[in-house]
């Protein structure tokens, strides 16, 4: 196939006015939004004291900052991971689009902070191993199997691990951000070697602190279950999403003639990435049903229990739909792939899916009331049926989703929008899928 002629030269991003209405409108709405869900929200629960509809209320509004906190960190660290992966792997086919994923790892700059806040002073709220007493035999709420995982399940060991994993993380986005743009001032491969080493060490160290991230942020919710593929069904999802933000950049900056050099070949690749791991993600999901339901041990099928069969059931046949169906059949075709309006529509459905998989993740286990000695419930935890989509999460969705925005359209216009020297440059430029 012949090629059109190529022309690499300095293209910068400016923010129009339009972008920052978007960012600042999402975020100012969202304040407002979440405002209002909180302080209208009064569940009507029966046999609840006023105390616990209070504590409910609490619970609500933290895991929504935790469903959110914790969703567009994992987006913005698993888009440093595409690049150290792509990097690793010397791929040259994603150059052009590179600048992209660097910005929306920026995001963890503030992301990052944001969401061990929120873990420090939502852990007694929303995770029941952080009760005080519950691992000291002889008090009133002993939990014996919680006790047993205090050497790993405690306040100050789980802050460490927050702060040690995310700030190696953040470390390291940055790095691989000063030297892509260092490279385009000087050049040569000096720049280009030391982001590889750094993207070994970072895949590999990643691999295993996600995991116990995953374990620690999402899965501890519910202490008393676990599953030994949650850290990889976490990362498909972290991943997808990622994914599926880099598609919807790509095509918006091309639609707005910036990014000459990418086409519609690095679409099309970028939307066979969004349909192949929307399968694996499907594949994560289904396993770590199948594996834990036809064992039928309670501690592990309760999980699934109040997920399925609960009132949340309507919400996960939604995310399958979401996750799997949508991108499964309108992305299988080639055209829907290149095309900015099914991308649109599709990359759109895949994140309000991932969104809500994470929500479903919290809300179960995070919503539940452990009982107190001092009420008239028996020992054990109240069940506290779904309370849907409301103001409260329409808000922190849209507040997180603002400041996301805003920190990748500004980190956009710190560097050239794809890197003017990266060795591999040109061969992006003419990349071509051939089918």
């Amino acid at each position: 196939m012949e090629h059109a002629e190529v022309h690499i030269r300095e293209e910068k991003y400016t923010i129009t006015s339009g972008n920052k209405k978007w960012a600042f409108g999402l975020m100012i709405v969202g304040l407002i939004l979440a405002a209002i869900g909180y302080f209208t929200y009064h569940p009507h629960i029966e046999g609840l004291s006023e105390h616990d509809l209070h504590h409910l209320i609490q619970k609500r509004f933290w895991a929504n900052l935790l469903v959110n906190g914790y969703f567009f960190f994992i987006v913005s660290i698993c888009a440093a991971a595409f690049i150290s992966i792509s990097q690793i792997a010397n791929a040259g086919w994603y150059i052009a689009i590179r600048r992209i994923p660097e910005a929306m790892s920026e995001y963890t700059l503030i992301g990052g902070p944001i969401l061990l806040i929120i873990s420090f002073f939502s852990l007694p709220t929303l995770y029941h191993w952080a009760h005080d007493g519950i691992m000291t035999e002889g008090t009133s709420n002993y939990d014996a199997l919680l006790a047993s995982k205090g050497w790993y399940l405690n306040k100050p060991f789980f802050l460490i691990r927050m702060a040690v994993f995310m700030g190696f993380w953040i470390w390291c986005a940055h790095m691989f951000r000063k030297y892509s743009r260092n490279e385009d001032i000087v050049g040569g491969l000096e720049n280009y070697k030391k982001t590889y080493a750094l993207s070994a060490g970072f895949t590999v160290i990643f691999g295993f602190t996600f995991s116990m991230f995953s374990w620690d942020q999402m899965m501890s919710i519910d202490a008393h279950w676990y599953s030994t593929i949650f850290s990889i069904y976490n990362f498909a999802t972290g991943w997808v999403s990622a994914l599926t933000i880099i598609y919807l950049f790509t095509h918006y900056l091309r639609s707005r003639g910036y990014l000459n050099i990418a086409s519609d070949e690095h679409q099309h690749d970028l939307g066979k990435f969004m349909f192949a791991f929307s399968v694996f993600w499907t594949y994560m999901w289904v396993s770590q049903f199948l594996l834990i339901w036809y064992a039928n041990m309670p501690e592990e099928v309760v999980y699934y229990k109040d997920r399925i069969f609960g009132s949340y059931k309507g919400w996960i046949f939604l995310i399958l739909f979401l996750n799997f169906i949508t991108p499964f059949f309108f992305f299988m075709m080639r055209d829907w792939k290149r095309s900015r309006i099914s991308g649109y529509i599709v990359g759109s459905m895949l994140l309000i899916g991932h969104w809500l998989d994470v929500w479903a993740m919290v809300m179960p286990g995070a919503m539940n009331l452990a009982t107190d000695p001092t009420d008239a419930h028996p020992a054990g935890v109240i069940k506290i049926p779904s309370q849907g989509i409301g103001l409260m999460e329409i808000g922190f969705l849209c507040l997180f989703a603002g400041l996301f925005l805003w920190m990748t359209l500004r980190a956009l216009t710190k560097a050239n929008l794809y890197p003017t020297k990266h060795p591999y440059v040109m061969e992006s430029a003419l990349h071509d899928v051939g089918i």
